[in-house]
């Protein structure tokens, strides 16, 4: 007998009624191109705009008014293709190019005329970037802005001395856009394009709080010296990840571990937080972007270690071992639970 299709099933479970419906999506391959013609055609405007208004454009507020008019183009022609239903793979990502266009206009009209250790330049810019991606129906949108949004605020708080708050500021925000996303499935893609942009600025936020040379100060330093205690960071991550866990109501003996992790060694929570999420949401994106925040803060912890080679290799081999005994006993204590 041949198996049911999943419309068939419906229909037997007198869930739906009639025939399937027709799927009049096109090819991923006509979308592709049709994404890099809406690119091409916003490269050859920007290109033309440009070279007409090169004189125009030198001037910090001439930038900013033809980025703020390339950015109303883009919101304008985004809300009347949502109105009008008729939305395009070109037409949406001629609106993405436009808008990361403006973005660059903006930024560089606003940085051309404030001292760039000015907190409220950056926490400005990330007000308007959080600005940006609540007002635009677009998904890359909203995840390319929410991501900047978090590396705005991290500059802005390394002017005042609290660049160590980042880090855990941007894990809340990460899980409160997450859980939102759980309690409003109608909303779930505006969430979704918000979580990923956070989840992938966790990746930045990383590395600019470490050196940018052997012995050197990280570029969050170069704006200002931190005034909080190193072991405030991974503290706050461990202590957020722990509050998620309750809230999550997950088996505190199997979190432990991380929370310990997480407490010692700096980022890893962020990693450790991602997973969770993913897990609990099933998201293969979180999951994925989780397993790179875990493998980079480790690998960034591993080399900053002042350990010889040889103390490094043991170091490894033991945690190996470790986490096959871990690996192990949990399997023995699932069974117990199940038997």
């Amino acid at each position: 007998m041949a198996e049911l299709t999943p419309w068939q099933r419906l229909l037997a479970a007198n869930l739906v009624e009639g025939e399937a419906p027709l799927d009049d999506q096109p090819h991923w391959s006509s979308r592709f191109l049709l994404g890099m013609v809406g690119w091409l055609a916003a490269i050859f405007l920007l290109l033309f705009l440009f070279m007409a208004l090169e004189e125009f454009t030198r001037e910090a507020n001439h930038a900013l008014v033809l980025g703020g008019i390339l950015m109303a183009a883009a919101l304008g022609l985004n809300r009347s293709a949502r109105r009008s239903a008729k939305s395009s793979d070109l037409g949406d990502q001629f609106v993405l190019a436009l808008a990361l266009a403006a973005d660059a206009w903006l930024l560089y009209g606003l940085i051309d005329r404030v001292d760039l250790h000015s907190a409220l330049l950056w926490l400005g810019l990330c007000l308007l970037s959080l600005a940006i991606a609540a007002l635009f129906d677009h998904w890359l949108v909203r995840l390319f802005h929410s991501f900047a949004a978090a590396i705005l605020l991290a500059l802005g708080l390394a002017c005042l001395g609290l660049q160590l708050l980042a880090l855990p500021l941007v894990m809340t925000a990460l899980t409160v856009c997450w859980l939102q996303a759980e309690r409003e499935p109608m909303r779930h893609q505006l969430y979704e394009s918000l979580t990923l942009g956070l989840a992938l600025s966790l990746l930045v936020l990383g590395r600019l709080h470490h050196p940018l040379w052997e012995g050197g100060a990280s570029a969050l330093d170069e704006l200002g010296l931190s005034r909080l205690p190193l072991w405030l960071n991974p503290l706050l991550c461990a202590a957020l990840l722990l509050g998620v866990m309750v809230k999550l109501r997950l088996p505190l003996l199997y979190g432990l571990p991380l929370v310990l992790i997480s407490a010692i060694i700096p980022g890893m929570g962020a990693g450790a937080l991602v997973l969770v999420l993913g897990f609990y949401g099933g998201s293969l994106g979180l999951m994925a972007l989780a397993g790179l925040l875990l493998l980079g803060f480790g690998s960034l912890y591993y080399y900053d270690l002042g350990l010889t080679l040889m103390v490094k290799s043991w170091l490894l081999l033991g945690s190996g071992a470790l986490l096959l005994g871990a690996r192990q006993l949990l399997k023995l204590l699932s069974a117990r639970e199940k038997a």
